[in-house]
């Protein structure tokens, strides 16, 4: 009917899609064949480079096309070193300009592991490299998403760059854990940021301990408390405390197969020839292959252990 909006069928829809996404290939294949076409050791085509930045901002995930840029830059270092006038201005400009196009890729994708590692290597050519700003735009990103681990990994390389003092981070840590205990990546942040002694060990248990009692069901703590307990700083008198901690815990979440899980390891590292806590160790596994019958099979392999360290201390006592 005239005047009417026609709509397509489904059929006319992926026909559409199909048709858009051959014309993409086909400007995405034109464009690696020019950067490769003109990709020479000793210069660099300016059309190819603009290209290459197009092709970047789109997806920036191809590799071949930053270590295309990696070899321009070298080519724009080296030049710089024969200008003695204008050679270190002009390799300014060119490195902000890198820079900036990884920020661009960055907001395409946040998680990109090319754009973090191009910005961070970039970086390390620049004359006058701002590690402050680097900083700024970690905090920054890591308040949008606190589970980007590829950020993480950069601040933990920035941080050494600005002198930042352990206490700060530590409590920047903190905090972000305050706003979301359920965080992978600030647990393990957190855990390569200082060797642990008994102070500090008993800081960090305290921490998770507050955090896996919050929501006893998130895993992200618990790892982290597995780690901490792994510490020797860590005192009986602190795992023997934990362990009646749990134990109160147990009562009021008694599926929560996380909460036996830490039982075994606090049992299982307090005495282990101690016949009393190998026989709640068996216990425990006997109950988690109740309670996870996924992991029956580890749970059984570990009870068979167990059962075997029993049998051994059995037999002693007689």
């Amino acid at each position: 009917m005239h005047g009417r909006l026609k709509i397509r069928t489904t059929e006319e829809q992926r026909a559409q899609r199909r048709k858009e996404q051959q014309k993409k290939l086909a400007a995405y294949r034109m464009g690696i064949k020019q950067i490769l076409s003109t990709r020479k050791a000793d210069e660099y085509d300016s059309t190819s480079l603009s290209i290459c930045s197009q092709l970047l901002s789109v997806n920036p995930d191809i590799y071949t096309l930053w270590n295309y840029r990696k070899e321009v830059t070298l080519i724009i270092i080296k030049h710089s070193h024969l200008d003695e006038i204008d050679g270190e201005d002009d390799l300014i400009e060119f490195l902000e300009n890198e820079i900036r196009l990884t920020e661009q890729c960055l907001l395409a994708n946040p998680k990109s592991y090319g754009s973090w590692h191009h910005r961070y290597w970039v970086l390390m050519k620049h004359p006058i490299p701002n590690w402050e700003n680097e900083f700024s735009l970690c905090t920054k990103y890591l308040k949008l998403d606190d589970r980007n681990f590829h950020v993480w990994d950069y601040r933990r390389l920035i941080i050494n760059k600005i002198g930042i003092t352990l206490t700060d981070e530590l409590e920047f840590s903190t905090d972000r854990l305050n706003v979301n205990f359920s965080n992978y990546s600030s647990w393990h942040y957190r855990s390569t940021l200082r060797n642990l002694d008994q102070e500090s060990a008993g800081t960090e248990l305290t921490l998770v301990q507050n955090a896996v009692f919050t929501d006893p069901a998130d895993s992200s703590a618990w790892f982290y408390l597995r780690w901490v307990l792994s510490n020797p700083a860590v005192t009986k008198d602190r795992r023997q405390e934990l362990l009646e901690a749990l134990e109160q815990l147990e009562e009021l979440e008694p599926d929560c197969k996380w909460v036996l899980m830490a039982k075994c390891w606090l049992t299982g590292s307090l005495v282990l020839s101690d016949k009393d806590y190998i026989d709640r160790r068996v216990q425990f596994y006997k109950q988690l292959v109740k309670l996870d019958p996924l992991r029956r099979g580890q749970y059984e392999d570990y009870l068979k252990t167990a059962e075997e360290k029993l049998g051994t201390t059995s037999l002693r006592s007689k």
